[in-house]
């Protein structure tokens, strides 16, 4: 369901992007799409809490275990979660608690590679012409 709802956005995006810039190719239109801001965060609240939990104790070892692009995402998601929480409503509230509305904020990109979206873009256009 995530990964479906982020490929839409992402389509969505690279529609905007593809009909307001003059990108020379498409290379040059996924990477724009991909350092777009992102509706949301696209993980699960479980997987994220694996990651956030150790982190608010100082521990970044499952951090550091990540590829760049997922470090920071963490880290924004992170910022995200310690934002929620200094608003009235979040507090006393558990890590779980925040983090299903944390994922849920705009996040500062998409958190995947150009040849990601390329793969993407490939599927979602193939899809399209087949049932046209």
């Amino acid at each position: 369901m995530c990964r479906e709802a982020m490929k839409d956005d992402l389509m969505k995006v690279f529609r905007e992007i593809s009909g307001s810039y003059s990108c020379r190719n498409n290379w040059e239109a996924w990477k724009r799409v991909v350092e777009h801001p992102a509706p949301r965060f696209y993980v699960d609240s479980r997987r994220a809490h694996l990651v956030i939990s150790p982190m608010l104790h100082g521990d970044r070892s499952r951090l550091e275990e990540l590829s760049p692009l997922k470090q920071q995402m963490y880290e924004a998601l992170f910022e995200t979660v310690m934002r929620l929480w200094q608003k009235p409503s979040y507090w006393g509230r558990s890590l779980n608690y925040v983090l299903q509305f944390a994922i849920l904020e705009p996040a500062p990109r998409f958190y995947i590679k150009p040849v990601r979206m390329g793969q993407i873009w490939r599927e979602k256009t193939t899809r399209r012409k087949l049932k046209d």
